[in-house]
């Protein structure tokens, strides 16, 4: 089997057709030499029959006479035949009567065979008896020639072997035509196969040649060709969308790391540099500046009063605000400057190869573009920035140093007044270090319940009657004394603290005026002070309605007091929580009226009990005829509104006059009452106690 699986379908073929043919001829070739040989000795047996027969007829008067001599002249007569050798006639007894012997041949038999016919020494005989009506007379023997049938046998064997060598050539020959006639479709049909597996074109297809399993063979090879065709279109049109899909998506891959990269390094809504650029760029150019003995200025800003316009008209203006600011910033400076956004309203200004003259010339750029008036949506806002400047080597030695430090000088400018610019000093740091000491104070002070609570009159502006207090945060430290609200209020927002203070606040102030009245419903109302901080939480009316149960303070003698700039647009969530206060029967202020940037709309929609002049507006009634129209205008409005107004920072006569006469409900204000301990307030009450009993007395 190993043979026939080394050798080519074509060969195997023609080999099996061979060796079919051949075994076939062999078989054939020995059949009929059998057949031959068999039959030349039943044809020599036949004849040697005939002439025993034709001798014994002409020999039956001599064996009837007994005429010998006759019998051999008769027995003579075979000479002519050459493949007779010999030949005896027995008489009735089986005694041999006559003989004949070619010249040197084989010996006449003497005795009868045992048999009609058969072979004496590999030479045929035949005996037969001589008849004489129907009796035998005697016998004849006949004897032939034994190499002559066998020469007639191998004359026949070896026409046979040439016929059969003959008939082997010709079985070569039409093997070679058969195989040709089968392999030839095979063949053709594996050139396609080939040809398709080297040029993967599968719309080629093999000629059908026949019509037999062959023809089927290659009918269902071009049915699993079509099919392998619609899978390849199915697979080429699934490769090319896949291709698509995923060079689309390597194009958004790359896009989006371009867009990752971008926002890596820069700020999302300006597009400006963001910190770690500027960062990155502010060492790049210390250490050049280094090389080159040159100095690197950095300009911090910081907008003025930005929370109020993000608060109050939302944080879409804010953000085009911001969008607006960075414009006017690039504008300022040049290509290669770097301008960044660190964050909120805070930016940044490097400027290379600069001085202090320089930085200078910047910053009254920046601040004089930025006071320009911007119209955002309708709105027009008036701004300004606060800016610290600080310069490498005179400053510092690292990049993190020269930004603290410009840090440090912005905040210098705000608390000198906003809108200008400062240059660090190294003074600056005493008070950076001030203000992280007063957090730590601040912190331990709330810890440990070393905040005191002040209390401000506030009278009816007709009678000066004493009608509430205003619940005021007061600090004495241990080792500075009094520490002033303007500077630990600003600190306790900044780091998160102004929530605690004013629930302490809150809470303090209800037990403490309630003592006042032993228990009893106070006759005074209780203005406490809730910074917007606190309505990022959405449990705050709960908070003051555990204050309340807590202390068993009366609701409706608090007040709540607010600052006007927690309400912009975007304050549904505060005004559901106002809500939530008032159905407590607590009383809502808004404080520092006409300050911020709230409509009058939108105060219409709040569930508001009073208002609060701001005292910036107070302070110049008699002097500025602007203020005295503002002040009559908010009383008018709010009266329309059904609100009570107040008026604070009242510390004149004059002033106390003047909003006496246009209606205003409530007056407070150094002239009427500083703010003063519990237990003076407490005082003032038992004395107008006193003179109130005296009076029903007298009376």
């Amino acid at each position: 089997m190993t043979f026939y699986k080394r050798k080519s379908i074509r060969k195997t073929l023609m080999l099996v057709l061979l060796l079919t043919s051949s075994s076939a001829l062999v078989l054939a070739t020995l059949g009929f030499a059998i057949n031959d040989r068999y039959s030349l000795r039943a044809e020599m047996i036949a004849r040697l029959h005939s002439q025993a027969g034709i001798i014994g007829n002409n020999s039956i008067a001599a064996l009837v006479f007994g005429d010998a001599e006759s019998a051999e002249a008769t027995l003579a007569s075979l000479r002519g035949e050459a493949y007779i050798v010999s030949a005896t006639l027995f008489n009735r007894t089986g005694k041999p009567f006559a003989t004949y012997r070619r010249d040197g041949e084989s010996t006449p038999p003497k005795t009868l065979p045992a048999s009609d016919s058969g072979a004496i020494d590999n030479a045929l005989f035949v005996m037969q008896p001589v008849l004489l009506d129907h009796q035998p007379v005697g016998n004849i023997v006949i004897v032939s020639r034994p190499d002559y049938w066998q020469s007639s046998q191998r004359n026949q064997l070896f026409t046979l072997l040439g016929l059969f060598v003959l008939s082997l050539c010709l079985s070569a020959v039409v093997s070679a035509r058969l195989q040709r006639v089968v392999t030839k479709p095979i063949l053709k049909l594996a050139a396609t196969a080939r040809q398709i597996t080297l040029s993967r074109d599968y719309s080629l297809r093999a000629k059908k040649l026949s019509k037999d399993e062959i023809g089927h063979l290659v009918e269902d090879f071009n049915g699993m060709l079509e099919q392998i065709q619609l899978r390849d279109s199915e697979l080429q049109r699934s490769r090319e969308l896949l291709e698509q899909k995923v060079e689309e998506r390597t194009q958004e891959l790359t896009e989006l790391t371009r867009e990752l990269e971008h926002q890596a390094y820069h700020d999302m809504l300006t597009g400006l540099a963001n910190r770690i650029t500027f960062d990155n760029h502010l060492s790049m150019a210390i250490s050049d500046a280094q090389r080159s003995n040159r100095r690197v200025a950095t300009l911090f800003l910081d907008l003025d009063r930005f929370k109020v316009i993000n608060d109050t008209l939302g944080h879409p203006i804010g953000d085009k605000l911001l969008i607006e600011i960075a414009r006017r910033l690039s504008l300022c400076l040049r290509k290669s400057d770097t301008l960044a956004r660190l964050g909120g309203d805070e930016f940044a200004v490097l400027l290379l190869h600069s001085n202090p003259r320089a930085a200078e010339e910047v910053a009254h750029k920046i601040i004089a573009s930025i006071n320009e008036p911007i119209i955002i949506d309708g709105y027009n806002l008036h701004m300004s920035t606060s800016i610290g400047i600080s310069l490498y080597p005179d400053d510092g030695a690292t990049a993190a140093e020269i930004l603290k430090n410009s840090d440090t000088a912005m905040y210098r400018s705000k608390d000198s007044g906003r809108n200008r610019y400062t240059f660090f000093t190294q003074e600056m740091n005493t008070r950076a270090t001030r203000r992280l000491n007063l957090e730590n104070k601040l912190r331990a002070a709330i810890r440990h319940n070393r905040l005191s609570v002040y209390y401000q009159p506030k009278r009816d502006a007709e009678t000066l009657r004493l009608v509430g207090v205003e619940a005021l945060v007061r600090w004495f430290d241990p080792e500075e004394d009094a520490i002033s609200p303007s500077e630990f209020i600003p600190l306790a927002n900044e780091c998160g603290l102004v929530s605690a203070i004013d629930e302490w606040v809150m809470e303090t102030a209800c037990r403490e005026v309630l003592s006042w009245f032993r228990g009893a419903t106070p006759d005074i109302s209780l203005s406490v002070n809730l910074s917007p901080a606190n309505f990022i939480r959405k449990d705050l009316s709960q908070v003051i309605a555990n204050i309340l149960a807590k202390t068993g303070f009366n609701s409706q003698r608090l007040e709540l007091e607010i600052t006007e700039d927690l309400f912009g647009p975007n304050t549904e969530d505060s005004c559901s929580v106002l809500k939530d206060i008032q159905k407590l029967g607590v009383e809502i202020s808004i404080d520092d009226f006409g300050i911020a940037y709230s409509s009058l709309s939108r105060l219409k929609q709040l569930p508001l009990h009073t208002l609060k002049i701001d005292q910036s507006f107070i302070r110049d009634l008699g002097q500025d005829p602007d203020d005295e129209i503002i002040v009559k205008t908010i009383i008018n409005m709010a009266h329309s509104m059904n609100l009570k107004v107040v008026a604070e920072g009242v510390e004149t006569p004059a002033q106390l006059d003047f909003v006496k006469r246009n209606g205003c409900d409530t007056v407070q204000g150094y002239l009427l009452g500083r703010p003063a301990p519990g237990a003076e307030i407490q005082n003032l009450l038992a004395a107008r106690r006193q003179v109130a009993a005296e009076l029903r007395a007298h009376f």
